[in-house]
């Protein structure tokens, strides 16, 4: 070995033991945590989206929309269950849709799948359209309108709506808007509205549910409920320890006196997630964390703080969360649900 390559060698030699001793700035980890309020207000009024990574919340009025167009994969159209909007496909033609009929209203189903939807599809039919109430937990109601839709190319969707009357006929185009799942349209407003957040930056939504209820059968009523993005493939699972013990809303039912120390929520850890059967329903946490007990005019509300949901987002991070308080804001009201909810390794 010659002199100069010895001294080539053991210069680079110094190099690279310089480089492994210089002190290497570290990134710690953060793992997301922390306590929620979804602040819906008494009467439902708002829907809230949170992003579970970012810690972030997103409040919009239920009443803002009434449709909501799909904006990539597919044409799918859905309806505000959120304001108890409901939906009747007729078989007149839109001119001769005068009145609203008197059976066959539908509202969206609440797993938020595509092919449970009130319009369904959509091709060469005409609706008429309960725009629902509001707020959503009253009896104000907002009245009927009639729309069809009557296509979809080059990323935009032709819209034909009016009153039942015929007066106010509009027909508008509606663009695409390709950062969101959705598309959202208010007919009483006649413009196009930012509702959700993008596609990939909310996991779960606090919103207004129209569920069976609320009276005689057949009658709907709206809820609180939670649902997930299944749009972005957040999944969710649930640890039950009371799965074997019936519904009720009587106090003394033993669903309603599970004690909280049965909750495994401290224990459970990421290798539980796929242990449980995740699955992409946005409805698996939906009203089921809570019961209004008899009788119901007192307002008493029961959480199930010893269920515990276990969410994995679109990049693939899995939080656990429980449920806290059913109500809460300035008045302890209903429409301010809590939770708390920790990032797993």
């Amino acid at each position: 070995m010659t002199q100069k390559f010895r001294f080539s060698l053991l210069a680079s030699a110094v190099l690279l033991l310089n480089a492994c001793s210089k002190d290497e700035p570290f990134t710690e980890i953060k793992l997301a945590e922390g306590t929620k309020t979804a602040e819906m207000g008494s009467d439902y009024a708002n829907q809230v989206y949170f992003d579970l990574s970012e810690g972030t919340a997103v409040v919009r009025p239920a009443n803002s929309w009434d449709l909501a167009f799909q904006s990539s994969g597919g044409t799918a159209v859905r309806s505000n269950f959120a304001k108890k909007t409901g939906v009747y496909a007729v078989t007149t033609d839109f001119a001769s849709t005068t009145q609203v009929p008197a059976t066959g209203l539908r509202y969206d189903d609440i797993s938020l799948d595509l092919t449970k939807t009130a319009v369904g599809d959509w091709q060469g039919k005409t609706y008429v359209i309960n725009l629902g109430l509001n707020p959503p937990t009253s009896a104000v109601s907002l009245g009927f309108k009639k729309f069809r839709v009557e296509g979809f190319s080059n990323g935009k969707y032709t819209l034909r709506y009016a009153n039942l009357d015929g007066t106010e006929d509009k027909t508008v185009e509606i663009p695409v808007n390709t950062k969101t799942n959705f598309t959202y349209f208010s007919l009483i407003n006649s413009t196009v509205v930012d509702v959700e957040p993008e596609k990939g930056k909310w996991d779960i939504v606090a919103t207004g549910i129209t569920q069976p209820g609320g009276g005689p059968p057949g009658s709907y009523v709206v809820s609180v409920g939670f649902l997930t993005n299944r749009f972005e493939n957040v999944q969710v699972a649930v640890h039950n320890p009371a799965a074997d013990l019936a519904a009720s809303d009587l106090p003394t039912a033993p669903i309603n006196n599970v004690a909280s120390s049965e909750s495994k929520y401290d224990v459970l850890t990421k290798a539980d997630f796929q242990a449980l059967s995740p699955t992409t329903d946005a409805s698996v946490i939906g009203k089921s964390w809570w019961q209004i007990l008899q009788p119901h005019a007192q307002a008493n509300y029961k959480v199930y703080d010893w269920k515990t949901y276990m969410i994995q987002d679109a990049e693939g991070r899995v939080y656990k969360m429980k449920f806290l308080t059913f109500k809460g804001g300035p008045d302890i009201t209903s429409g301010y649900p809590s939770f708390q909810y920790n990032e797993l390794q």
